[in-house]
């Protein structure tokens, strides 16, 4: 649809211009958006105040908008908009919706739900209509009024050019008409997609078939619902003949069945009795509980080296993770002994910005009891300084701590951290009786004193916010949408302080996915053959669908992976079943669950998908 869509603003726009750098997204916000921003107090400050995240945020919440299905040009009053906004709740994406809210929040739009830690209500419809709709309505005809397109807008367009048709009676008829529309994976279409789909098929008075797996539907975290596939007569107000489909290609019975036992425990979907095509043919599932991280690679590792030793057609092992984070060790693991694999594009955390800087600080730990010039000694410290807070020193504040760190004469990073103590310029605000000093200074002591690198990481993962968790950073930097702190901590403990063989490991490691190509979500095209043929391959759920393995490993089958713990409702802890469903379905001979007896320093208890495939740990 997005290719079908662009071929319909080339044809109908004058030289269109696609948004998709970070200096498109500030052009596009700061001077074609300017004239519109200036009009809405709320929408003007929050750019004002946030210049360089703030027109990626923005562009992205005036795109969500759009994905939800909302129409600049027919929801023109507050009464349709909530009329629309009340049918999304109905189809399940109430928390889609609160996470549009929160978005506006983050962007400054909208004021934040927490105050001096007392918890206020969430914006009403009113509010999110007064503070943002009405604005994003004249944004997005600006927008397109200056034949500038984000993404989204390849579909957005055309929908409201069929719809503007439509309203014109400008139906299609003969042979510029099609006959039939038919989608493919119609579980995964978001709000906008369902309208184009409706659109097409109305002007063109064609029939529609719908295809695809209602349990198989994981991609709500883009807008989508399984509630169009469940019941699509109520969203094209026309009647549907269902047809099941329940023969499974792929998978052996084993898998078949217990997979059916997990799925069932989900009330939102169409009852189904899927069963192997061959049904004598058996599977192994295998639970296998493991102490520490080191025991999980090296189990790993041995089913992979009998892979390998299988000679010219060596088996494909898939290692599967909930998070990205889970993954990142054993990017690090294989890299080190060198065994090639194949990395989905959702993992290439190690090639941004934030793990660069990771490095540099692991090597400001290196050298930091050893004497340097005291340029830079001042680099180092201020370096450190730039990533306790949230955001870094600006331009003043580093200028005057530069000053002060050279005039102490300090030789070492350790040194120079006794110098800060008695700072008291300002850092991050007034600096009151060099609170702030005191605050900077002890985890940099705590940092620069760890005993080894599993030390340093978590002291890092706990006192350097700046490294954390980010929403404007996490837009460009995936490192900051899952810091991988916790993951790396418990691999780097085999390290001791050897920082030179850790920091190696990890370049081996990026080498690695340097090279590796975008990962189709239909499967493995456009994927080179030298790299599919690797025996080994890593991916986060979301990413496995579509694909099929000999030997599939889940990491980290435990309560809290296993659903995420941020699922809450019935419905988000459907959803996680769902991607628990597809990747415990990607194996043909064999599925390994790894059941971890501890997380860090807590107990871990095994998820409760084991009982619901059947089986006990």
């Amino acid at each position: 649809m997005n290719s079908w869509g662009f071929r319909r603003i080339k044809s109908m726009t004058f030289s269109p211009r696609l948004i998709i750098s970070k200096d498109d997204y500030h052009f596009a916000a700061l001077n074609q958006l300017q004239s519109v921003w200036q009009n809405y107090d709320r929408v003007k400050n929050a750019i004002e105040n946030n210049r360089n995240n703030g027109p990626r945020l923005l562009l992205n919440a005036i795109d969500a908008f759009k994905s939800l299905g909302f129409d600049h040009v027919r929801h023109s009053s507050y009464e349709l908009f909530a009329e629309h906004w009340r049918g999304l709740e109905n189809q399940g994406m109430v928390w889609k919706l609160n996470e549009q809210q929160d978005d506006l929040i983050k962007l400054g739009v909208l004021e934040s739900s927490i105050t001096s830690g007392m918890e206020i209500p969430q914006p009403d419809n009113q509010v999110i209509y007064d503070a943002f709709f009405e604005f994003w309505r004249d944004a997005t005809k600006q927008l397109i009024g200056n034949a500038t397109f984000t993404l989204e807008d390849q579909k957005y367009f055309a929908y409201i050019d069929e719809r503007q048709k439509i309203e014109e009676r400008r139906f299609l008829s003969g042979g510029a008409s099609y006959d039939h529309v038919l989608v493919d994976e119609f579980q995964d279409i978001n709000p906008l997609d369902l309208a184009l789909v409706k659109a097409i098929a109305e002007r063109n008075r064609a029939t529609v078939t719908v295809a695809g797996d209602d349990d198989q539907a994981i991609f709500e975290w883009r807008g989508a619902t399984p509630e169009y596939i469940l019941a699509p007569e109520r969203f094209f107000g026309t009647p549907f003949k269902t047809y099941k489909l329940e023969v499974n290609y792929r998978s052996p019975s084993t898998i078949v069945d217990m997979s059916q036992n997990l799925i069932a425990h989900n009330h939102r979907r169409v009852d189904k009795s899927i069963k192997a095509s061959h049904s004598d043919y058996q599977a192994q599932v295998e639970i296998r509980e493991i102490d520490t991280l080191g025991d999980s690679l090296e189990y790993v590792y041995k089913m992979v080296e009998n892979s390998i030793n299988q000679g010219s057609n060596p088996s494909h092992i898939a290692i599967i993770g909930r998070k990205r984070s889970q993954i990142i060790p054993y990017q690090v693991f294989f890299a080190s002994k060198d065994i090639p694999f194949c990395a989905a594009e959702d993992l290439q955390v190690f090639l941004g910005t934030a793990f660069n800087r990771l490095l540099e600080l692991l090597m400001i730990k290196v050298r930091a009891n050893t004497s340097h010039l005291r340029t830079q000694v001042v680099n180092d410290l201020i370096a450190l300084c730039d990533l306790i807070k949230r955001y870094p020193l600006n331009r003043n504040e580093k200028s005057s701590l530069q000053t002060h760190i050279q005039r102490s004469g300090s030789s070492t990073v350790a040194s120079a951290t006794d110098a800060l103590i008695a700072y008291r310029g300002r850092l991050k605000g007034a600096n009151a009786d060099g609170n702030m000093s005191l605050q900077m200074a002890t985890a940099i002591r705590e940092f620069v004193d760890a005993d080894s690198i599993s030390a340093a990481l978590l002291v890092l993962s706990n006192l350097f916010e700046g490294l954390q968790f980010d929403l404007g950073k996490a837009e460009d930097d995936i490192f900051y949408t899952d810091p991988p702190f916790l993951y790396l901590s418990e691999y780097a403990s085999d390290y001791g302080d050897d920082y030179d063989r850790f920091i190696g490991d990890i370049e081996r490691a990026k080498d690695q996915l340097v090279y590796v190509p975008p990962f189709n979500d239909d499967g493995q095209d456009g994927t080179p053959d030298e790299l599919w043929k690797r025996p080994l391959h890593l991916m986060t759920a979301l990413r496995a669908k579509g694909k099929e393995f000999d030997s599939v490993i889940l990491l980290d089958v435990i309560e809290g992976i296993w659903p995420n713990r941020n699922a809450q409702t019935e419905f988000q802890l459907e959803a996680e079943r769902r991607v628990f469903y597809v990747a415990f379905t990607r194996a043909r001979q064999k599925v390994v669950m790894l059941v971890n007896s501890r997380v860090g320093n807590t107990e871990a208890v095994p998820s409760r998908y084991i009982s619901e495939l059947g089986l006990s740990t």
